[in-house]
């Protein structure tokens, strides 16, 4: 509804950007649910939903918009903690090795400076239950790293059997607690990643499109909607033409074009 030069929008999150998607299209919001492929679609509709028995395609809106899909960003995300768990299996072993062989440790000793160290010391998340995952990880990720100076230490001084029982105690201690948590923080990342589906219609046709978050239904003047390029050139989307300035200039969003999408939808199911 039209008043006084202004338009509802819902505003909604996709890989860093506010999309403005006209409230007048706006079915419903969702959770993504289960779909089913269907052979043969363009690689940016993952495929069907049954809503309420229409079946509606879904489309990945990041992909359609030349983006990483989240799909792959949360698979990636899930490897590479797989990957650092290893790395921490790994270092205890290569340390219970170099002191049986007598050669140098070379592995990082500082808790800060392993690959998964570099990376939990840099990450900042808003997500308050990821966020507790990872805040368990402090302390016994410290005392894992901490016991290489103390078993090279017994090991230089002859004492290999306490140097052993360190690394063993680290193993069945410290170790199995950090194991428990990348496999806790996989499951917890995956969690705060859950997309939402936004349904569509023109009044003919349903789509469904995948977008990172809904932050509200917002009221835009029309005298505060410019052609984004006279804004902001780098985005590189046919859905995208326009820019629009929020009340009170509390920053810039990007309308979202779902006329052209529909239009661009024709060969859907």
């Amino acid at each position: 509804m039209k008043t006084n030069g202004t338009l509802p929008y819902l505003m909604a999150g996709v890989k860093g950007l506010q999309l403005a998607i006209s409230a007048g299209y706006v079915q419903e919001i969702i959770r993504v649910p289960q779909w089913r492929t269907v052979p043969k679609l363009p690689s940016f509709v993952r495929g069907v939903i049954n809503l309420r028995e229409k079946v509606i395609p879904l489309i990945d809106l990041r992909l359609h918009m030349n983006m990483p899909s989240a799909l792959k960003e949360v698979n990636e995300m899930i490897e590479m903690f797989s990957a650092r768990e290893q790395d921490h299996i790994h270092w205890l072993k290569e340390l219970e090795e170099a002191i049986h062989e007598k050669r140098p440790f070379l592995l990082a000793r500082d808790p800060a400076k392993c690959a998964f160290g570099k990376w939990y010391y840099s990450y900042k998340t808003d997500d308050i239950g990821f966020a507790s995952v990872l805040n368990k990880f402090e302390v016994p990720h410290r005392r894992i790293h901490s016991i290489a100076d103390i078993a090279l230490n017994y090991a230089e001084h002859g004492e290999f059997i306490k140097a052993e029982e360190i690394i063993e105690q680290t193993r069945t201690g410290d170790l199995g607690i950090v194991t428990k948590l990348f496999e806790e923080v996989r499951e917890a990342f995956a969690q705060s990643q859950k997309e939402l589906a936004v349904v569509l219609s023109d009044g003919e046709k349903h789509l469904a499109l995948t977008v990172d978050s809904v932050a509200s239904v917002e009221a835009i003047d029309e005298k505060n909607i410019e052609d984004m390029t006279s804004v902001m050139g780098n985005i590189n989307s046919e859905f995208i033409r326009k820019v629009a300035r929020k009340t009170n200039d509390k920053g810039i969003v990007f309308l979202f074009d779902v006329e052209n999408l529909f239009s661009n939808a024709k060969v859907l199911p």
